[in-house]
C-alpha cells in the first residue's frame, strides 16, 4: 500500500520543471504536493478513471498498459526523472493508461489546478514554464516515435 508524505518547496526546484525557480514562487504548489511510495505491483492510476495530479518518478519504475480488445499491452516503461499524467492537463481530464510499479517506486504528485495556475501567471517564470513543459512533451513525443519506428525491426528469431 502506498504511503505518502508532504514535499517543500525546495524539493520542487530540484525537478527538472522548476530548477532555478525561488522556492517561495512554489510554496503554494508545493503545499499540495506529496511524495508517493508504491510497493512493487501497486497501480498508481487506472486506465479511465478521472485524474487530476502529474506525478514526476523519483526512483524505481512504472509499466503504463492499455487494455485493448480484451488483454493488456504494454505501451510505456518510465524511469527516473519521468512525468507522467500528462492527460490530467486536458480537459475532463482521464487517465489514458494505467500506471503500475515495478519494483518500489517514488514519486512527487502535484495537483493540476495549482500546477496550471502557476503556468498561467503570465510572468516570464510562467513563459519560461512553459516552455520546459512543451520541450519535456516533445521529448517523450519524440521517444514514442523512435520507439514506434522500431516495431517490426527486431529481427527474424530462429531456432539455433
Amino acid at each position: 500500500m502506498s504511503t505518502a508524505e508532504s514535499v517543500s518547496a525546495a524539493e520542487l526546484t530540484r525537478l527538472p520543471l522548476f530548477e532555478g525557480l525561488s522556492p517561495a514562487d512554489l510554496e503554494g504548489l508545493a503545499g499540495l504536493s506529496v511524495r508517493r511510495v508504491l510497493a512493487d505491483g501497486e497501480t498508481l492510476v487506472e486506465m479511465g478513471a478521472p485524474i487530476s495530479e502529474i506525478h514526476w518518478l523519483e526512483k524505481g519504475q512504472l509499466a503504463l498498459r492499455v487494455r485493448h480488445e480484451h488483454r493488456w499491452i504494454l505501451v510505456s516503461t518510465l524511469h527516473a526523472g519521468d512525468l507522467l499524467g500528462w492527460s490530467a492537463l486536458r480537459e475532463e481530464p482521464k487517465a489514458l493508461s494505467t500506471a503500475r510499479a515495478i519494483g518500489p517506486a517514488v514519486l512527487v504528485s502535484m495537483p493540476t489546478s495549482e500546477l496550471l495556475a502557476l503556468l498561467s501567471g503570465g510572468s516570464a517564470q510562467s513563459a519560461l514554464l512553459l516552455k520546459r513543459l512543451f520541450g519535456i512533451a516533445t521529448h517523450h513525443l519524440d521517444e514514442s516515435r523512435a520507439q514506434l519506428l522500431q516495431l517490426g525491426r527486431e529481427g527474424v528469431i530462429s531456432a539455433g
